[in-house]
Parts: structure tokens; sequence; C-alpha cells
């Protein structure tokens, strides 16, 4: 379905982001998952997926309060256990790049979820993380911080409602694609011109 690109910058960008019962993929799970796939520059939309996911292992009363999680809550919005959305979310993600804000923090729970399933990443190793790619603009002054919320405030991106998967993940994305035009204006003109030799 989707060959392997020679070059990082082809590959599709798999944006990712869960809810989670805690703070450690040991001690708790995932209890929502929402990604999009899309072209290499982030701005079309190939697929979007999200799920509510009955988790194993005890949410942290704190959690609960930041996501809205409660038994209930999650059985009435239809949630399923989370082998189907993995298998799901890989399909999404084979040959595309793994990006969402605070990527060590989702990757450990990903990464988690699959071993425990015995599945396997489809794709290269590399990673995009928005928190680092905002590290230059906290360096000068021009964020307070890098939270998901101050990035969209400050590139004005439509943060949806916070803590919520699929609301996160389109900001995620949204605010990638805002510093990629900054990045892009600033490197491409770096970039030598090919001459034709002869």
């Amino acid at each position: 379905m989707h060959s392997r690109p020679t070059m990082i910058r082809d590959y599709d960008l798999f944006f990712f982001d869960c809810e989670t019962g805690g703070l450690s993929p040991f001690a708790a799970d995932m209890v929502e998952v929402a990604c999009i796939r899309t072209d290499p520059t982030g701005t079309k939309v190939l697929e979007e997926y999200e799920a509510k996911v009955i988790p194993k292992k005890p949410v942290h009363e704190k959690a609960a309060a930041v996501n809205g999680y409660s038994v209930e809550k999650w059985a009435a919005a239809g949630a399923v256990e989370l082998d189907g959305p993995m298998s799901k979310m890989l399909q999404m993600a084979r040959n595309a790049i793994f990006t969402a804000h605070n990527a060590a923090f989702d990757w450990m729970f990903f990464e988690n979820a699959m071993q425990q399933r015995y599945m396997k990443w489809p794709s290269d190793y590399h990673r995009y993380c928005t928190v680092t790619l905002a590290m230059p603009f906290l360096r000068h002054g021009l964020v307070p911080n890098v939270k998901l919320a101050t990035l969209t405030q400050h590139f004005g991106v439509d943060p949806g409602n916070a803590h919520e998967a699929l609301s996160d993940v389109r900001a995620c994305r949204g605010v990638f694609i805002k510093m990629m035009e900054v990045y892009d204006a600033a490197i491409i003109p770096l970039i030598p011109t090919p001459t034709n030799a002869g």
C-alpha cells in the first residue's frame, strides 16, 4: 500500500496523541488514542482515527481529573480493548514518521503497547517532537514555555478541547505546520542550487 521512501523528507507523517491513566506505562494504560496520517508536509490529511480505550491498570485520580476518564463515561462512549486500535494505528503508520507533542512520553506508552502485543513499529525509527522543534522559539523569548496550549495561542492554531486526544493531535499537527513554515523560510535559502555538470 505504501512504498518505503528513500529520504526522510518524503515520508508521510503519523501524528499521535494519547491520554493516559498515569505517568508511566508500567503503572498505567492509555485510556484514549488519536492519530492523523498526512502527506510529508503535514498539510494534507490522508486518514484520521480516534478511540476511547478500556484500561487494564487503575487510572490515577489526578489523571482522570485531567482527561475526564470514568468507567461510566467511557462505557457510554463505546470504549474498546486496545488490541483493535493498536492494529488500526500501526496500519495507518506504515512508512510514516511518528510525530507528537512531547514525543518521548507518547512513544513510551505506544512502544509499551506494541511490546505487550508482540507488534513492531512499521516504519523508520526517527521521530518528530513539537516540543523539541519549539525550543528555539523558547530560547529567543518568543514563547514563555513549550506547552501545547501556549504554542497554539502563539501560532493562532485552534486548540480544540485540551486533553482530548483528537483535539490535541489536531493541535499538534497545526503547530507543526506553522513551525515548519518558519524553519523552511530560514533553511531553504541556505540550500545550494544544483548545477548541471558539463
